[in-house]
Order: C-alpha cells, then sequence, then structure tokens
C-alpha cells in the first residue's frame, strides 16, 4: 500500500509509451499545471496531497522540468512525502539528458542523479545513489545502465507520453517501453482503450484513456494496473490518473486553473 501511495503522490507522471509507436509533432511551451491526489473509500474522499509541475524551455530550445510533491499535514502520519524530481530533456525526442530526484518518503532521505547519453538507439545512464540512514550518515553508490530507448525516467515521461499519436491507434493495443528507477530498470506496459468522456469539477473532457503497470526482472507483475486519462485536444494533459488499494482508491487529478 505505501508503494501505492508513494509512486502515486510523488511521481504523478506513471504515464508512458513505447518504441513500436512513432510520436506526433507536439511542441511545449512553458506551462505550470497542478495536481491533488485525493483518497477515497466508500463515501469517504479526502485531498492527501499536491503537486506542481513546471515545464520551461531553454534558449538551445531544450527544456527543463521540476515536479514538486507534498503530502497534506493529515496524511503526514501514515506516509509523509516530500519530494523533487527535476531534469533536462533534449528538443524533439524529449528524452532525458538529466534527473535529479530528492526524496523524503516515511522519513527515509534519498538523492538519486542520473546523466544520460545515447547511441544509436541505446540510452546509457550514469547514475549516483545518496542514502542517508537513522544516525544522519551519507553514504553513495554508483553504477551505469543500459537500455533501448526510448527508455525515459519518472519526470520525462510525463511529456513523453503526450506526443504519442493515440489518434491512430486501435483500442486493445498493448505496447512496451523502459524506464530508469533508481537501481534497477523496470518494463512498462501500456494498454491503448479508446476514447472516453471524464468529467471532472463540473467539466466533461474527451480522453484518451491507458491502463498501464509495471514489471522488473525479479517481479512479473510489480504493480498492479492502474489508469490514466489525456486530454485529446491540442494540450494532451493529462487530468486522472487511478490505481486501486487493498482499502479504497487513490486519484491524481488536474486542478483546472479556470475553475478556480
Amino acid at each position: 500500500m505505501r508503494k501505492r501511495l508513494r509512486i502515486i503522490i510523488a511521481t504523478l507522471s506513471l504515464l508512458w509509451f513505447s518504441g513500436s509507436s512513432r510520436c506526433m509533432a507536439l511542441t511545449f511551451s512553458n506551462e505550470q499545471l497542478s495536481y491533488r491526489a485525493t483518497y477515497k473509500w466508500v463515501i469517504i474522499q479526502k485531498v492527501a496531497g499536491d503537486a506542481t509541475m513546471r515545464l520551461t524551455q531553454l534558449p538551445d530550445s531544450s527544456y527543463r522540468a521540476i515536479l514538486i510533491a507534498r503530502t497534506r499535514p493529515w496524511a503526514d502520519p501514515i506516509f509523509s512525502v516530500r519530494d523533487t524530481l527535476a531534469g533536462r530533456m533534449l528538443k524533439g525526442s524529449m528524452l532525458p539528458s538529466l534527473y535529479d530526484k530528492s526524496t523524503h518518503e516515511g522519513g527515509a532521505y534519498r538523492h538519486d542523479v542520473i546523466h544520460y547519453k545515447y547511441h544509436d538507439d541505446v540510452a546509457y545512464a550514469s547514475v549516483e545513489r545518496y542514502k542517508k540512514d537513522k544516525k544522519g550518515r551519507i553514504t553513495r553508490s554508483d553504477s551505469v545502465m543500459s537500455a533501448r530507448i526510448p527508455a525515459v525516467d519518472m519526470l520525462s515521461v510525463y511529456f513523453y507520453v503526450r506526443r504519442l499519436p493515440f489518434e491512430t491507434m486501435k483500442p486493445g493495443t498493448v505496447n512496451r517501453s523502459n524506464i530508469f528507477s533508481g537501481a534497477k530498470i523496470e518494463s512498462l506496459a501500456v494498454k491503448y482503450c479508446g476514447r472516453k468522456k471524464v468529467k471532472l469539477d463540473g467539466v466533461t473532457w474527451d480522453c484518451y484513456e491507458i491502463h498501464f503497470s509495471f514489471s522488473s526482472e525479479r517481479m512479473n507483475n510489480s504493480s498492479a494496473p492502474m489508469k490514466a486519462w489525456i486530454r485529446t485536444d491540442g494540450t494532451r494533459i493529462p487530468i486522472k490518473l487511478e490505481g486501486e488499494l487493498p482499502i479504497g482508491k487513490i486519484q491524481v487529478l488536474w486542478n483546472n486553473p479556470d475553475k478556480k
């Protein structure tokens, strides 16, 4: 349960796609999006955390992104989250060139830094991992990983998925990709489920529905499938993500700035 809460609240970006699909010609301008993570069980519905995603285009046409996620005070005793994900992405492909993640989750502090290089169709990731123990001592470990592209991380995947040509895909299509997740590489499987109408804060949106799950070499299915809905218009904003918990469900909902 804690792993699911951590993934959904801290990243909000568990959306991706595979190398078998071409990206559409969607370009990004500067933007700031905010989300709320809501716990829902029967008649109980309570906001557990908040996150802000900011994207800035740099002079060389590459991008800088930052995601800040925080649990609300009532949820802190259950599992406190104070996470910051920052990174840079290449122009055009939105593939990552730098990933910097600082997490304070459940009293534990970790800091990961990944530098990417590309050769042919392979991404090479140089990983630095810092961990603080209960006595405040920090240890460092280094590793090098590689994966076929597109290979993304928990930040760049949020933007990469929005460029994919869902409008040409058939419902039921399943695709796979790779994602760098700390000390390991996970496989990402996504099922495109077609277009759906989604009502959020009194507004109905035409969306692409996606079901997805993670797996690694050690586990055939390291996460139960989750669902996401992405607007079909030119913004391609993900407006909703939903995951089941042992008791209830967690929903990550977009805060529409026009509905204040």
